[in-house]
């Protein structure tokens, strides 16, 4: 696709387009998200079960974005450096998914 048809597409058919795992770790997060905040009004399993959304979509994305870091050859690649800061940022993420499920699950 041209570079110049896809600057005047909408930013949802821009997000969109090349659907894959990027969308599917957004969308298993999002729904994570939506859970964790239903499960602090409501009840424990609620919350548990945000959090291990939560922690399946972040181990998605840490996952697609080492596929970046291995497959790209060019390290000043700006794909490259971006998969470096998703990496730290979804780590962290999964990171406190967990410690939020072993929490609920240990209370």
């Amino acid at each position: 696709m041209e570079r110049s048809s896809r600057k005047n597409q909408n930013v949802f058919v821009r997000y969109f387009t090349p659907f894959g795992l990027r969308q599917v770790c957004d969308f298993v997060m999002l729904i994570g998200f939506v859970l964790l905040i239903v499960g602090l009004c409501t009840n424990e399993s609620v919350l548990l079960v945000g959090f291990i959304f939560y922690l399946v979509g972040s181990l998605g994305a840490v996952v697609r974005c080492c596929i970046t870091l291995f497959t790209t050859e060019n390290h000043r690649d700006p794909a490259f450096k971006t998969a470096i800061i998703n990496v730290v940022i979804m780590g962290i993420l999964f990171a406190l998914a967990l410690f939020g499920m072993i929490w609920t699950i240990a209370a």
